[in-house]
């Protein structure tokens, strides 16, 4: 997206050597060590601080047109967020995770001005979700860990993050991510191998939630099949049947817990239908639902409060609103877009709508008007559909671990799609 009388980095070697080690070890480090997210993310804020009179700022102004509505729900939502907190005298420490949204746009900034190398992205998502999955089999095979959480003390947001990555790592299928041109057998077949080691992280974890997003992500692999050669398509039919296959299996093998998960799932609703049996885990989310829309609706603007929501849960129990059950003891919706509406009401929500639309919206123009930046392009709108389908079970964006993986992983495939583009977007 740069014109060759565009200012480059004081030393584009050094820029574009810091810049590809940054894509290259934030998928690496994301679910293979618990400190790798907020080391790239300082390395990226301070190396932004640093070329910022060498050119990036001015890199900001060309492009902030293509990016503006990134920019717009990132930022805005950091601001609502200082607004909030300060209002209900929480002091500054509250804004501590919608910071990490407005310093994700260095990463869009740095990435794109600086032009890393993208081969190394793709290598980086693929080996840190085939470490993931390595991680995942000791937990569970040698250690005994029934559910698989990393580093992430948390098996739902580990399982989730994984299969988003191994989706994402898929997308390396595209001629242009520099992986396919590889002499190495072993290279080109990476984002397939990351794929399926993806599927097991989210299998072992044991977070059903997370497999509701995989139908979600049908157009995207239609995308990508059409925009393959015809021998492309075909390593993506075998993978796909490969995909049936190991479905089957993880089904089918008792120690995998597929099947038990699964039949506890039904279990739960039908004693939830039966009986309002709101102490499993299903009828526990069906009942944190429930509240959360009555929360809503008496505060529909504003939420009860971002920090309000477990001591409105026991309001509604005082009131015999809800039961009496386990649900009382949870402090969050276990659905993103409801625990946005019943916390911060209406306005939180439309910034919510704003962090899937927005960048779902710039991916999809790329991928349309940008064919050199279509591999990230299509990366980033897998991860914003992985995380719509996460959110349906889950709190993706209250979590800080998932909202960090989201942010930063939007700015970096961002910058990419502006690095590999010709020209800015208008």
């Amino acid at each position: 997206m740069q014109s060759s009388t565009f200012p480059e980095p004081t030393s584009k070697l050094t820029g574009q050597s810091w810049a590809t080690l940054c894509v290259f070890a934030l998928p690496v480090l994301a679910l293979t060590s618990s400190f790798g997210m907020s080391a790239v993310q300082l390395l990226i804020l301070l190396a932004s601080i640093f070329y910022a009179r060498a050119g990036l700022l001015a890199w900001y102004g060309r492009h902030f047109h293509a990016m503006r509505g990134i920019v717009l729900a990132f930022a805005g939502f950091f601001l609502i967020s200082v607004v909030r907190g300060v209002a209900a005298g929480r002091g500054w420490s509250s804004i501590d995770g919608p910071s990490r949204l407005l310093f994700a746009l260095t990463c869009l900034g740095f990435i794109g001005w600086c032009k890393p190398n993208i081969r190394h992205f793709w290598l980086g998502l693929c080996l840190g979700t085939i470490g993931a999955c390595l991680l995942a089999l000791v937990q569970r095979f040698f250690l005994g860990i029934e559910r698989v959480d990393g580093y992430t003390h948390h098996p739902i947001s580990f399982g989730n993050v994984a299969l988003a990555m191994g989706c994402m790592a898929l997308c390396g299928m595209n001629g242009m991510s520099g992986l396919q041109n590889s002499r190495s057998l072993v290279v080109r077949y990476l984002p397939i191998l990351a794929f399926f080691c993806g599927l097991i992280g989210s299998v072992l974890s044991g977070s059903r939630g997370g497999w509701l997003a995989l139908p979600l992500l049908i157009p995207l692999v239609y995308l990508v099949a059409c925009a393959q050669s015809s021998k492309v398509q075909q390593k993506l039919l075998i993978s796909c049947a490969l995909l049936g296959c190991l479905l089957v299996l993880a089904y089918a093998i008792p120690a995998t817990g597929v099947a038990l998960r699964i039949g506890e799932a039904f279990s739960d609703i039908q004693r939830y239908s039966q009986h309002q049996d709101a102490n499993t885990s299903v009828g526990i989310r069906l009942e944190l639902w429930k509240a959360s829309v009555m929360m809503f609706l008496d505060h529909p603007w504003l939420g009860v409060g971002r920090d309000q929501f477990q001591s409105s849960l026991q309001a509604l129990a005082q009131q015999q609103r809800i039961p009496v059950t386990e649900a009382l003891k949870f402090s969050s919706s276990h659905n993103d877009a409801l625990h946005f509406l019943a916390t911060g009401g209406l306005l939180d929500f439309s910034f919510l709508l704003l962090l899937y639309g927005a960048p779902l919206h710039f991916f999809w123009k790329t991928w349309q008007q940008q064919p050199l930046a279509r591999p990230p392009a299509l990366a980033g709108m897998c991860l914003v559909v992985c995380y719509i389908g996460f959110g349906l079970t889950d709190v993706m964006f209250w979590l800080m671990m998932t909202k960090v993986f989201y942010v930063m992983m939007v700015g970096v495939l961002a910058g990419l799609c502006c690095a590999a583009s010709r020209k800015p977007q208008g």
